[in-house]
């Protein structure tokens, strides 16, 4: 075993248990960053090279930027010292990056399509027999899960839809794989439709705008993915849904729509912001300022943790500073992920352009990017579709 081998193997492990596990996400980037310091020990000069180029990429800096202004909210909190326990939540997102660059460009090979495979095909497996399960056992809403809150685990579906949907756009290998490619493109897309998430269906439709603009050829399935999209609306009438079906988005008044309690949610967010503008009431305190901001029960909760919206979430946690540090780096992502389509229109750029279209969409309803894993899947997908490292490389 050397140092690079090592990286690969982490690689690997991490590429597995990023649809699986949070867990099994940490102690694969932490055995990436201990093959590191093994190069680093051995050979100083590759290993610094790789570190190097990772930290000085415009996406590092804007991710440190967010994690240094989340200290300095932190400190101004209406709870300063429950805010500093939380920052290690976003310096994991520097400490994903960092890792899983280095290893990109040092590791002695890219084992990560197979690996990704495994992992959600076998999640998605699981949360379809899941829903079905509860579906015959005559569940009043059937919500595919498989280890994670349903929002989160649908958020992963969805991100590796868009990876086997870029694979059989642009496909490499032989045709064993593109059949691969196809059977997880099912599968994961049955896992979607039973976690009955419509944000992430919503960031779908984004991310097929995104690669409509990206290239011409796809506006030619237009009317499939509109089909596509009704078809699934439809079924979504038809399972069980506890009362939150779409058909009731509309005939429920704004007082009890459970749909329509965001909207309570966003209003709690804006007048946060406007009272503690600089640097808000301070990361994990929302739900402080929701008991004093809404003092009555919304859609039969007391209290709320988050704003579902991360944009007014974090304007409410972190103020104007915050919030326009987090668009600059979501920002810096996007726009890093479209220069790299453009120039190496390969599958990896593609997943990466699409999927962070999509990402940006999903947060305007939910908190993804405060979800450690699926924020470090999303990274992922980022660098293997952005850095410089030919795609046939990456196996």
């Amino acid at each position: 075993m050397t140092p690079r081998r090592a990286l690969s193997f982490g690689l690997a492990a991490l590429a597995f248990a990023l649809p699986l596990s949070i867990a099994g996400v940490n102690a694969a980037l932490a055995a990436i960053s201990l093959a590191w310091i093994w190069l680093f020990a051995n050979d100083r000069r590759p290993a610094a090279a790789a570190l190097v180029a990772i930290a000085r990429s415009p996406a590092f800096i804007a991710l440190a930027a967010y994690a240094g202004w989340a200290l300095v909210a932190s400190l101004s909190s209406l709870d300063p010292a429950a805010s500093l326990r939380l920052w290690p939540k976003d310096a994991h997102k520097l400490w994903a990056f960092l890792a899983i660059g280095v290893a990109l460009i040092a590791a002695d090979k890219i084992r990560v399509a197979m690996p990704l495979a495994a992992g959600l095909g076998l999640h998605a497996a699981v949360g379809v027999v899941q829903a079905g399960s509860e579906w015959i056992a005559g569940a009043a809403r059937v919500r595919a899960h498989g280890f994670l809150h349903p929002v989160s685990y649908a958020e992963i579906m969805g991100i590796g839809l868009l990876g086997a949907a870029a694979y059989l756009a642009r496909p490499e290998g032989s045709a064993g794989r593109r059949r691969a490619a196809g059977a997880a493109a099912a599968l994961l897309s049955a896992a979607l439709v039973a976690s009955q998430t419509r944000a992430v269906l919503i960031a779908l439709v984004a991310a097929y705008g995104a690669a409509c603009a990206l290239d011409a050829r796809w506006r030619r399935h237009a009317l499939a993915a509109i089909v596509i999209l009704a078809g699934v609306v439809a079924f979504w009438e038809v399972m069980p849904t506890g009362g939150r079906s779409l058909r009731n988005l509309f005939a429920q008044d704004s007082a009890s729509s459970p749909h329509r309690a965001r909207l309570a949610l966003w209003d709690v967010a804006l007048r946060v912001a406007r009272d503690r503008p600089a640097a808000g009431v301070g990361p994990g305190q929302y739900r402080q300022a929701f008991d004093r901001y809404h003092p009555e029960n919304l859609d039969g909760e007391g209290t709320w943790g988050n704003a579902h919206n991360v944009y007014l979430h974090q304007l409410a946690e972190r103020g104007v500073p915050g919030l326009l540090i987090l668009l600059a780096a979501l920002g810096t992502l996007l726009l890093g992920a479209w220069r790299a389509e453009r120039a190496r229109r390969d599958a990896w750029s593609l997943w990466a352009a699409t999927a962070t279209a999509a990402f940006l969409v999903m947060n305007l309803t939910e908190v993804a990017w405060q979800t450690e894993q699926v924020a470090s899947f999303l990274l992922l997908v980022w660098l293997l579709g952005t850095t410089a490292r030919p795609a046939r490389e990456i196996l």
